[in-house]
Parts: C-alpha cells; sequence; structure tokens
C-alpha cells in the first residue's frame, strides 16, 4: 500500500519525526532536508507505520463520529450511557439509571450545546469523584497535593505541576474506574519522581498492582476517547 501524508516542515527541527494520529500519517522534517532523504526515511518505517494505521483504522471503523444526539452512546466509568437531548424551558444536565439526559432549550444554540453541557457535567463529576478519593487518602500518605482540579485537555491524561497541583482531563472519566485511579496515582508519584525513570515506575508499582494493564489499556483507546470526534472506545 502506498503511503499518503503530509511533511510539515520546521526551521527549529533536526531530525524526521513520523506522527500516527486518527488513522493519518504526518511526517515532520528539518527545513532544508530533501524530499528524497524524507521518502528513504519513511520508506524504511514502513511496517511500523502500517502495523499502527492499520490499529487505528480497525478502531475508529468500529465507532461512529460523535454528532452529539438522542441514541449516541456515552460512558461514565466505563459504563455505557445513552445520551437522551430533550427540550425544556431550563437547561439541565443529569444522569438518570443508564441515560445520560441533556435539557436544552428551544434558544439554545445547537452549535454549543448540548456538547458544552455536557461537558461541564463530566467535569463537575470528575471533580467530585477526585474529592472523594482524596478524602480517603491517608493524611500521613508521603505523596499529598497542594490542590486538584478537572480539565480539558486534547492529547493527555493529566498532569503534575512542580507545585504539586494536580489537574485531569475530564475524558478520563470515560475509562472504567480503575485505570481512571491508576492515572491518579500516577500523577501522584509525580510529587516525588518528576520523571518516567525506573525509579518512578517502581514507586507506581508500589501504589499500583495494575498499572502496566492500565498503561495498556491507555495507550490503546487513548486515540478515541481524548479524541472530541468520538469520545468512545470499542467494546
Amino acid at each position: 500500500m502506498s503511503l499518503i501524508y503530509p511533511i510539515h516542515r520546521s526551521k527549529n527541527r533536526r531530525s524526521v519525526a513520523i506522527k500516527v494520529r486518527d488513522g493519518q500519517v504526518q511526517i515532520h522534517a528539518p527545513w532544508r532536508l530533501s524530499a528524497a532523504k524524507i521518502q528513504q526515511f519513511v520508506a524504511s518505517k514502513e511496517d511500523w507505520i502500517q502495523k499502527h494505521l492499520q490499529r487505528q483504522q480497525q478502531q475508529l471503523a468500529n465507532l461512529q463520529p460523535r454528532l452529539w444526539q438522542t441514541g449516541e452512546r456515552l460512558r461514565w466509568l466505563g459504563r455505557p450511557l445513552e445520551l437522551q437531548i430533550v427540550t425544556a424551558t431550563r437547561k439541565n444536565c443529569d444522569c438518570e439509571e443508564n441515560a445520560l439526559i441533556a435539557t436544552v432549550t428551544a434558544r439554545s444554540n445547537p452549535a454549543k450545546e448540548p456538547k458544552g453541557m455536557i461537558r461541564a457535567w463530566y467535569q463537575q463529576q470528575a471533580k467530585a469523584w477526585l474529592d472523594d478519593f482524596f478524602r480517603d487518602w491517608p493524611a500521613d500518605h508521603p505523596l499529598q497535593p497542594s490542590s486538584w482540579e478537572v480539565g480539558n485537555f486534547s492529547s493527555k491524561w493529566g498532569h503534575c505541576s512542580r507545585k504539586g497541583e494536580l489537574k485531569f482531563s475530564w475524558k478520563l472519566w470515560l475509562a472504567p474506574e480503575w485505570v481512571v485511579r491508576n492515572v491518579v496515582i500516577h500523577e501522584l508519584c509525580h510529587l516525588a519522581e518528576f520523571n518516567h525513570s525506573k525509579s518512578f515506575w517502581t514507586l507506581v508499582a508500589r501504589y499500583s498492582d495494575d498499572y502496566e494493564a492500565a498503561e495498556q489499556w491507555l495507550r490503546q483507546h487513548g486515540m478515541t476517547v481524548l479524541n472530541e470526534a468520538y469520545l468512545d472506545y470499542p467494546d
């Protein structure tokens, strides 16, 4: 299969980088590097590229693009929820049994809602989940964050600042709860090891028995869970 890919050149780049994302290939190259040398490098990595392309394209083929319409599937901590859009006089978003009900008004902007309301619901629920998690976290534990909050990262699950501030993507709470817990512990361990060294992973293993399985889950499903065009993963 012949590869088709855009080439993004940069004056600051010194080497060629290949990115396979959303089922497509992108090449990042130094400004003056010849097209022939870029093509030669890509050809040497074709087996690796095809492997990732096929995996990602298979994932995408099993999902429907997100349209924010009644009947679509969302997830909360891995549990499937059927999205229901209803119209009333007041806006609201709530979960009832196996449904996530977003109530819009006749004047609601369809370009912003219900998507904005649903994201706000996830952020609120995720913050409550974190509050409960840290309420149960031992007060004398050596890993203690200064604060925690929920944001809207587009390409990562969480972040730990050097001030001890933890921040997580609301999209993380689409994943199963055991995966969420592992990500929180991962970021907590950065309070002691601000890197991904062997010492860091040893620390993670001390507090999480299944961190390797969680890391595998995140690698496998991150492309579609973090992508607002899908926000889901295959069963």
